[in-house]
């Protein structure tokens, strides 16, 4: 009886068996034919819905040796192998050549500086003028003197009006209260000269954290 010896489905040899194999030794060769197959397809669990379509169209594998990818996870999945050469760096998408570059530790990045900021104001601001809307509410009070120069005795000024409404300097000057004016209204000044000079005394953040290019790419 020809039976042939091997390991995978490429060792069987498809005139085997011959015609005139006697029927005992079918079993000899059912068993190399199943041995053969689960060799060669190791990892095959469940039933393999891709078409001979599928399957004659990949020519190289799905993602070549030495191809590196990003993942959100703490271990290499199975068939890759964690590169630990970079640790600590920030991501910068680039659309050149991907490089690295920077010195410090992301993690050693922090928000807030150590120190304290000293600012001065200095100038003047621009001058307003006043108008009465901005006064307070106010009146003012005086005398009124109604005698004019012409006013016969001692005095050098004259009666003012004529007939019995004439004043002839004989009473006192009277006095008066004009009426409220003035809204208190809010005013503004313009910037003028007014600079302001700050400065940082402490520690500053070092901004300079090592990071590592990446690309984005889009599979044909």
């Amino acid at each position: 009886m020809a039976l042939e010896s091997g390991t995978y489905i490429n060792s069987l040899v498809a005139t085997n068996p011959v015609a005139t194999d006697g029927l005992a030794q079918a079993d000899d060769h059912m068993r190399l034919i199943k041995a053969a197959i689960k060799a060669t397809f190791p990892n095959i669990t469940g039933a393999v819905t891709v078409t001979h379509t599928d399957l004659n169209t990949v020519t190289t594998p799905a993602f070549p040796a030495g191809t590196r990818m990003l993942f959100q996870q703490s271990s290499a999945p199975t068939g890759w192998t964690k590169d630990t050469s970079h640790n600590d760096k920030a991501l910068r998408v680039v659309s050149g050549s991907a490089v690295g570059g920077g010195t410090n530790p992301l993690s050693s990045l922090d928000a807030t500086a150590v120190g304290t900021v000293s600012s001065s104001i200095s100038g003047a601001t621009a001058s307003k003028i006043l108008s009465i809307s901005h006064m307070p509410a106010h009146t003012h009070t005086g005398n009124v003197d109604l005698r004019t120069n012409w006013e016969a005795g001692s005095s050098s000024k004259s009666p003012v009006g004529t007939g019995s409404a004439r004043f002839d300097g004989s009473g006192s000057s009277p006095s008066f209260t004009t009426n409220s004016t003035g809204s208190g209204a809010g005013h503004t000044h313009g910037v003028g000269t007014l600079s302001v000079t700050s400065a940082f005394t402490g520690t500053a953040n070092q901004l300079n954290v090592a990071y590592l290019d990446v690309i984005v790419a889009q599979k044909d």
